[in-house]
């Protein structure tokens, strides 16, 4: 049998700790589809590091105590009534738990933290152009009627 990356023959699998057993069984038929970025699969074809790390730690539980704290997981969002409604819907919908997490490493965390702060620094100057000097919209970078159309935006900005 083979594993992620091709690796996993039998002889290896008999002496791999009961944690990484358990994963190479879980990830046995998982395969990274090409040309799409993969969370857990490295572009080398192995396991991303941070994943190997996750699968130790979760391997190591019992499946009760995996399926217990997956069901105290969805009791709690039921409980505090986490919801979301889609558009077109009429009632809220449950909000559906991925049990398992979104794992980043350190490198790729620290790239989004840098996105994150660029837009929201970007945000921060268009929200202070539209309500200060209002040069966007003189300039026609952004529609005048895009603002004075939003019920979001103060009437302050729209008496210009």
């Amino acid at each position: 049998m083979t594993g992620p990356g091709g690796q996993g023959g039998s002889s290896q699998e008999s002496r791999a700790r009961p944690g990484q057993r358990r994963m190479a069984q879980w990830t046995r038929d998982y395969v990274r589809l090409p040309g799409i970025p993969d969370e857990y699969i490295a572009e080398n074809g192995a396991p991303r590091p941070v994943w190997a790390r996750f699968f130790d730690a979760f391997a190591a539980l019992s499946p009760a105590d995996i399926e217990r704290r997956f069901a105290s997981a969805d009791r709690h969002l039921r409980e505090a009534g986490v919801t979301y409604r889609a558009p077109g819907d009429t009632s809220d919908r449950i909000w559906p738990l991925s049990h398992l997490p979104l794992i980043i490493d350190a490198a790729d965390w620290r790239q989004l933290a840098a996105g994150v702060a660029q837009r929201a620094q970007l945000l921060e100057m268009v929200l202070a152009d539209l309500y200060g000097d209002g040069r966007l919209v003189a300039e026609g970078a952004i529609p005048a009627a895009a603002i004075a159309g939003s019920s979001s935006v103060l009437s302050l900005t729209v008496s210009r």
